[in-house]
């Protein structure tokens, strides 16, 4: 990999570099997600800037750098003062000495505290920490996520209110998806059981690359032929982390294209997208899946009740999670009746 103020070139990995913490006379600027080196400088940089210098992506992983990027002191090469991955759109806007620039970097709605939830569960406690908005990508975390994906299903296609009167989009990614929870939740709602199942539109996929394809290229069509309001895709990673799957690295930057091209469709049709992953299968996808979604949970059922643990959501400071326990019974047996 070159550069475009040095005649030798800047490693690609922070692995691949040769660092010294304890003699650091600089900073390193890279990706925390996938480790993608993109500056290294003997002088400070805004973050903001490099950020923009890169349009807000990383170009190794794809994922935005308000949420990924890392500064670090480190050692700069004999010689050296500025290096840029080639990926940097304006190297020497990065190091101009005025800061005076307004940085764009919005992603997304911005949601206010006191909000409402626009498509809510039905269950108090869990409806009050979630707070599900349009516009959200939201990635649920553990087995019980599968159960509530269904009630979700169910009340987004219930009249109003409480319910948005929405057809749903399920792209079952684990084969998971169960008419029967679906008749019993319509059942106690008052609606028409078949009626109800028709309005759930379900793809199945059976490899990683036919969940990319319905993903990338067919979902956006089908919520936009059906007017949906909630699109549902389970355990997304179970097909990427498949035994036969052979390209481990081609997978996951497979995967990781798809979560993002899910949070834009999210925003960009202003619907609230879930991803379900019903078993951790690999660190990578499960940080890929936490940093890329507006609201990131995990249901964990217990003994007696169900834990839910927030990680990421616009309502809490970046960083800080909200637990809360959802007591009597688990939240699977709960809903599963």
């Amino acid at each position: 990999m070159g550069t475009r103020h040095t005649s030798e070139p800047l490693e690609s990995k922070i692995s691949e570099l040769d660092q010294d913490p304890s003699s650091a006379q600089g900073f390193l600027y890279s990706c925390n997600l996938c480790d993608q080196v993109l500056v290294l400088s003997r002088l400070f940089i805004n973050p903001r800037k490099v950020q923009l210098g890169f349009v807000n992506i990383c170009p190794g992983c794809g994922f935005e750098l308000d949420k990924t990027l890392k500064v670090q002191p480190s050692t700069v090469p004999p010689g050296k003062r500025f290096l840029t991955n080639p990926a940097c759109k304006d190297p020497d806007q990065l190091i101009k000495p005025d800061e005076s620039f307004e940085a764009k970097l919005s992603r997304g709605s911005k949601f206010l505290r006191d909000a409402r939830s626009d498509l809510t569960t039905g269950i108090e406690s869990l409806d009050e920490t979630l707070i599900l908005r349009f516009g959200q990508l939201v990635t649920l975390q553990g087995e019980p996520s599968n159960a509530l994906s269904h009630l979700l299903c169910v009340r987004t296609i219930n009249p109003l209110p409480p319910g948005l009167d929405s057809d749903v989009v399920f792209v079952d990614g684990g084969n998971v998806f169960d008419a029967y929870p679906v008749s019993r939740h319509a059942f106690s709602l008052g609606l028409d059981q078949e009626k109800t199942k028709l309005r759930i539109h379900l793809s199945r996929a059976f490899t990683h690359h036919q969940l990319s394809s319905l993903i990338t290229d067919e979902l956006a069509q089908a919520v936009d032929q059906c007017d949906a309001r909630l699109a549902i895709v389970s355990d997304i990673t179970a097909l990427y982390c498949d035994p036969d799957v052979k390209e481990k690295r081609e997978a996951f930057d497979l995967f990781c294209r798809n979560i993002r091209s899910l949070a834009i469709l999210a925003e960009q049709r202003n619907m609230i997208i879930v991803v379900t992953n019903l078993h951790s299968r690999s660190n990578a996808m499960d940080n890929a899946l936490a940093q890329t979604a507006h609201i990131s949970a995990t249901l964990h059922d217990k003994e007696a009740f169900t834990q839910l643990t927030v990680t990421r959501h616009p309502f809490i400071q970046q960083g800080n999670t909200e637990i809360i326990t959802l007591d009597n019974q688990t939240l699977t047996r709960y809903l599963q009746g």
